[in-house]
C-alpha cells in the first residue's frame, strides 16, 4: 500500500463522511433517531464499495487494497490517547450501582454469545465457538472495541472474519441502542418517569441536524504551544506519536521475553503504555502538557474515520455466513441489556433510575457517547445524575474490560472453556456483588 493509496482512500472516505453530515442535517428520520454520520457514511462507503455494488454495476467506490487496515491504524491512536488527561471525579453509590450493572451486561453479552452460539455450532459446523465471543465486543462498546479484539485474533492468525464480524455486532447493536433507546423514552415520557418534560421538537436545533451556527460554535481545545514555536495540534499529536513509541518498545520487549508474546497485539501494547504514561504524567507538573479536549477531538477525528471505514469494508459475505446468528444473538444481547440496565437498575439505582438505566442501555448497546444522547433527550439541562454515573462506569469498568480484552481475545482460542468459566464467574460477581451492595429494600425517609 502507497502514500498515493492512503491520500485516496483518506480522501474517499472524506467525501462520504460529508455526504452523511448532509444527511444526518437534512433528513428528520435520521435526526429523529440520532443515527451519527460516521454510521451513515459507512453504510453508503459499504453500498457503493466493490464487494456489493461493483457486484452488478460497473462503476464503485475504488478502495485500494489496504483499506481494510484503516480500522487496525486507526485504533491504535484511539488506544494511545485513552489514559491521557483522565481524572476521575468523586465516585458516588449510584455510580457504583451503575458499574455493577455495567459489568453485569457486559458479562451477560459474553455469555448469552457464546452459548447461543453453541448451540448454533451443533447445526452449522462452519460456525466458529469464537463467534459469540464478538458479539460483546461488538455491542457494548461499540465499533472501536470491536476493531481492536477484530485486528488481535486476525493478527494472531485465528480467525480471518472475526474483524467483519465484529463490527456488524457494533453496527446492529448502535443501532439497536438508538433506536429500542428512544423507544423506551417515548415510552417513559408518556408514562411519567423522566424528570422534565422532554420532545424531539422541542430540543436545539443544532442537536438535531449536528450543525452548529457560527455564533453558537467553541473552541476545539486548548493550545498547550504558541504556534510560533510548533503549532498546538502537532504537539498534542506528537504526545500520542511518543505514547505509540512507547508501546512499540513494550511489545518488542514481552517478545524478547518469550516469542509467544509475538501475538501480542500493538493495540494492547499500546493501551499499556498509555495506561502508564498517563497514570505517571498525572502525578507530574508535565501534566500540564496534555490538554484533554485536543485529545478527545484527535480520539474523535480517529474514531469517525475508523467507524467509516470498518463498515465501509464489512463483505456481503459476512451476512451471507453468518445472517442467522448474528440476528438472534443480537435480539438476545439487546434483551438482556433492558433486563439488567433498565428493569434491575431500577431496584439498584436511588435516584434517576430511568434516566441511568435508559442511558446505561445505550452505552451497553452501543459506546458511551449512545447513552449520553439519550440521556441528553430526557435531560438537556443535565439536572439528573445519570451522566455523571454511566461515565462513572465507562472509566472505571477499563480496569478489568482492557486487560479481560486483551488476553481473552486469544485465550478463546486458546483455552476457550477456561475463558467461559471465568464469564460466567465475572458474572456472578457482578450480580450477586450488586445485589448484596445495592439491591436491597431501600426504608423510607
Amino acid at each position: 500500500m502507497t502514500m498515493t493509496q492512503v491520500l485516496k482512500d483518506f480522501a474517499y472516505l472524506s467525501v462520504l463522511l460529508l455526504i452523511g453530515f448532509e444527511m444526518r442535517r437534512r433528513i428528520t428520520f435520521l435526526q429523529r433517531f440520532f443515527i451519527p454520520t460516521s454510521l451513515i457514511a459507512g453504510f453508503l462507503g459499504m453500498l457503493l464499495s466493490k464487494s456489493w455494488l461493483g457486484q452488478v454495476a460497473p462503476v464503485f467506490i475504488p478502495f485500494s487494497e489496504g483499506i481494510g487496515q484503516w480500522a487496525g491504524a486507526l485504533v491504535v491512536f484511539i488506544c494511545a490517547t485513552m489514559f491521557l488527561g483522565i481524572k476521575l471525579d468523586s465516585i458516588g453509590r449510584d455510580g457504583m450501582a451503575t458499574t455493577f450493572l455495567a459489568g453485569a451486561a457486559h458479562q451477560a453479552q459474553m455469555i448469552l454469545g457464546l452459548g447461543i452460539t453453541a448451540i448454533f455450532c451443533l447445526f452449522m459446523k462452519d460456525l466458529p465457538y469464537q463467534f459469540g465471543y464478538m458479539g460483546v465486543w461488538g455491542f457494548y462498546a461499540g465499533h472501536g472495541n470491536a476493531t481492536t479484539v477484530g485486528t488481535i485474533i486476525q493478527e494472531a492468525g485465528f480467525w480471518d472474519d472475526a474483524l467483519g464480524v465484529g463490527v456488524t455486532f457494533a453496527t446492529i447493536g448502535i443501532l439497536t441502542g438508538v433506536i429500542a433507546g428512544m423507544i423506551l423514552i417515548n415510552l417513559g415520557a408518556k408514562k411519567g418517569l423522566t424528570h422534565v418534560k422532554m420532545s424531539f421538537d422541542e430540543m436545539p436545533k443544532e442537536q438535531k441536524t449536528g450543525y452548529v451556527e457560527p455564533a453558537d460554535r467553541r473552541s476545539l481545545g486548548n493550545g498547550v504551544t504558541n504556534a510560533s514555536s510548533l503549532d498546538p495540534l502537532a504537539f498534542s499529536l506528537a504526545i500520542v506519536g511518543a505514547v505509540i513509541v512507547v508501546g512499540v518498545i513494550i511489545r518488542e520487549l514481552l517478545i524478547q521475553i518469550h516469542p509467544i508474546m509475538k501475538r501480542f497485539p500493538l493495540v494492547g501494547a499500546v493501551l499499556l503504555s498509555s495506561m502508564i504514561i498517563g497514570g505517571v504524567i498525572s502525578k507530574t507538573k508535565f501534566n500540564n502538557y496534555i490538554d484533554r479536549k485536543t485529545m478527545s477531538r484527535i480520539t474523535g477525528a480517529a474514531l469517525e474515520y475508523m467507524i467509516t471505514a470498518a463498515i465501509a469494508t464489512t463483505s456481503m459475505h459476512i451476512f451471507i455466513a453468518y445472517g442467522i446468528p448474528l440476528l438472534v444473538v443480537s435480539l438476545a444481547m439487546g434483551l438482556g441489556n433492558y433486563l439488567i440496565c433498565v428493569k434491575l437498575g431500577r431496584r439498584w439505582l436511588q435516584h434517576d433510575q430511568f434516566e441511568t438505566g435508559v442511558g446505561l442501555f445505550g452505552m451497553a448497546c452501543g459506546v458511551l457517547a449512545t447513552g449520553l444522547m439519550l440521556i441528553k433527550v430526557m435531560d438537556p439541562d443535565s439536572d439528573t445524575a445519570a451522566s455523571s454515573c454511566i461515565s462513572t462506569s465507562s472509566t472505571l469498568g477499563y480496569a478489568w474490560q482492557i486487560p479481560y480484552m486483551v488476553v481473552g481475545s486469544l485465550a478463546i482460542f486458546t483455552a476457550p472453556m477456561i475463558t467461559t468459566v471465568v464469564s460466567v464467574l465475572l458474572f456472578l460477581f457482578f450480580l450477586i456483588g450488586g445485589h448484596l451492595l445495592f439491591g436491597r429494600k431501600k426504608k423510607k425517609a
